[in-house]
């Protein structure tokens, strides 16, 4: 599916543009007339939809449309993971970790983290083992931070209530573009170079012991990050945990290289205990 067995990596550019199961390559002064160049990959404006403006090719204004090649800043927290429940007892910090990333090189300068959806926020540790040349900062940069409970929060703990944590970073590159807040301005039909902050579910039970992690299996959206529109066969925040039972094998997990997408009858896999 990567590729095998030879595939072309291009640094600071965008996955779509590094060709899988290479057999021939042409050198031409003329830019690819694919689809993969010419239609799949191109940011439309907000108001452009499939239904009424992409259903015949080409649609009025394609001049509008330009062809991706380089992606924009962005971040990801990955630890704690999504939807959460951490331990809350005699607890007084909590540590995010996770990645940034931009495209054309440039280099990842700053990322700052939130607890509170974006309300506060502080810079994180980078963590940068390579000395990178300018514009050539082709890898990931982790970021890491360990932020002070605020005393409203340590109270609500000490008088046993739960308290659900929305934690957000955002990453500044070498250019100053920083990643936006919302994906409206942002959204187009193909789904292409969207960036906005990515929110993370966590709740401190109270109960629990400082270190303690386990998922949350409250019904909760994918932390604000549900796309809009669209049909899933499992319900979105379970996607990577589960799937749904046609293609679901003895681990319950997805088996078969088949569309998530049925015919809505399909119902939620019990997760694999």
């Amino acid at each position: 599916d990567h590729g095998y067995p030879v595939r072309v990596i291009l640094p600071g550019h965008a996955g779509c543009r590094q060709a899988k199961w290479i057999h021939k390559i042409i050198l031409s002064d003329k830019e690819s007339d694919k689809c993969w160049q010419q239609k799949s990959y191109r940011h439309f404006a907000p108001d452009i939809n499939f239904e009424k403006d992409l259903a015949h090719w080409p649609p009025k204004r394609l001049d509008q449309a330009p062809i991706s090649q380089i992606m924009p800043v962005q971040s990801i927290i990955c630890n704690p993971p999504q939807n959460t429940i951490l331990g809350g007892k005699n607890t007084n910090a909590i540590t995010l970790k996770g990645v940034a990333w931009s495209g054309g090189g440039r280099e990842i300068q700053r990322v700052d983290v939130s607890i509170d959806g974006g309300k506060t926020w502080t810079a994180a540790e980078l963590y940068k083992p390579i000395k990178q040349r300018w514009n050539c900062h082709w890898a990931w940069t982790q970021f890491y931070k360990t932020i002070e409970l605020p005393d409203e929060i340590k109270e609500k703990l000490k008088r046993g209530e739960h308290v659900r944590l929305d934690l957000v970073s955002k990453a500044l590159n070498s250019d100053f573009n920083v990643q936006p807040e919302r994906m409206e301005p942002y959204w187009n039909g193909r789904g292409v170079a969207i960036n906005h902050w990515y929110h993370v579910n966590t709740v401190l039970d109270p109960k629990q012991e400082t270190g303690s992690v386990q998922r949350d299996e409250t019904d909760v959206e994918f932390g604000g990050n549900t796309p809009s529109g669209g049909k899933f066969a499992v319900p979105w925040d379970m996607h990577g945990w589960s799937a749904d039972p046609q293609h679901a094998g003895p681990s319950g997990f997805k088996v078969k290289s088949s569309t998530y997408y049925d015919d809505g009858k399909a119902k939620p896999a019990v997760l694999p205990t």
